[in-house]
């Protein structure tokens, strides 16, 4: 059952404008997740490949991961736009919201964590390189969050009622 969204009043129970806000979301916390995450992985890896430029390559797998939070939100973002109808049932708006913020509030986290894991791995490796394969975990234990939550998203949006 379709809602009548056309009156300002019933914007609460306007699946549409749920399902907006939700894609939304998605993708805005995950691009200000993977900013952040470069934001803060970044100078450090600038100052390991000024100190040992070897390193450098080895240290860029930060900011790849931190990028990778954009695409997933960019995904669920997308997914979800698609799914926005004039018959958008309440259910199916409330789940693409939840689907969004679910996917934008977990890559936020995860920048934060790929940003200060990462900034740590850069100066470790640039001391120590033979460190690099054990303090790039805390790069992916961070990154798994984002995948998590893309998992969880893609359950909301593809499963349920319609």
């Amino acid at each position: 059952m379709a809602v009548d969204c056309s009156a300002l009043s019933s914007v609460t129970l306007c699946p549409t404008f749920w399902a907006g806000l939700g894609a939304g979301l998605s993708v805005l916390l995950s691009a200000i997740g993977a900013g952040l995450g470069i934001g803060i992985s970044g100078p450090a890896i600038a100052g390991a490949g000024v100190e040992r430029p070897e390193v450098m390559l080895k240290t860029f797998i930060a900011t790849i991961l931190a990028e990778a939070l954009a695409i997933y939100g960019l995904v669920v973002g997308l997914l979800s736009v698609f799914d926005i109808t004039p018959a958008l049932t309440i259910e199916k708006g409330v789940r693409i919201f939840a689907a969004g913020l679910t996917m934008g509030a977990a890559a936020l986290g995860a920048g934060f964590g790929i940003g200060a894991a990462g900034s740590a791995m850069a100066s470790a490796t640039a001391e120590k390189p033979e460190i690099f394969s054990r303090a790039v975990i805390s790069l992916i234990l961070a990154e798994a969050l984002a995948i998590y939550a893309l998992v969880t998203g893609l359950l909301l949006l593809f499963t349920g009622a319609t």
